[in-house]
């Protein structure tokens, strides 16, 4: 299918990449379907999750696992059940970013993930009050996470 994309102009995407996001995103809710596009190679971070039905919404997207090693999370009974997901089905987490004009200031939204089932492509964002809604991505060497 071809879907027109914020930043790439016009693409084809396999239908089977189309993830499912039956609640949406905070602030987003009438979006439920979405596609990751890889333009620095196949999960390669960041990446950016476009809408199909539309140019909007479109985000930045990073694994915070890829950043934060420490960063894990558990997923309520309810979000398993949204998410068709149990302890043997394969997932990914991605934290949606804000990109100033100096990239090397951007961050990611830890305490509002999207947690995909990559069996079924189904996505749910949950949250998760322990963590910063503003981390950064990029350290100068003088911080550690």
């Amino acid at each position: 299918m071809k879907i027109a994309t914020r930043d790439f102009g016009v693409i084809e995407i396999d239908d089977n990449t189309v993830i499912n996001m039956p609640n949406g995103i905070l602030g987003f809710e009438d979006t439920k379907r979405y596609t990751l596009i890889s333009p620095l190679g196949e999960d390669t971070f960041p990446m950016w999750l476009q809408s199909v039905d539309g140019v909007q919404p479109c985000f930045v997207v990073y694994d915070p696992m890829q950043i934060y090693s420490d960063y894990s999370f558990e997923i309520t009974d309810e979000e398993q059940e949204l998410l068709k997901i149990d302890e043997n089905t394969p997932y990914r987490c991605l934290a949606v970013a804000i990109v100033p004009e100096d990239f090397k200031k951007t961050t990611i939204n830890l305490r509002c993930p999207l947690v995909i089932n990559t069996k079924d492509n189904i996505a749910a964002q949950i949250i998760l009050e322990e963590y910063d809604f503003k981390c950064p991505v990029y350290f100068d060497g003088s911080e550690e996470e």
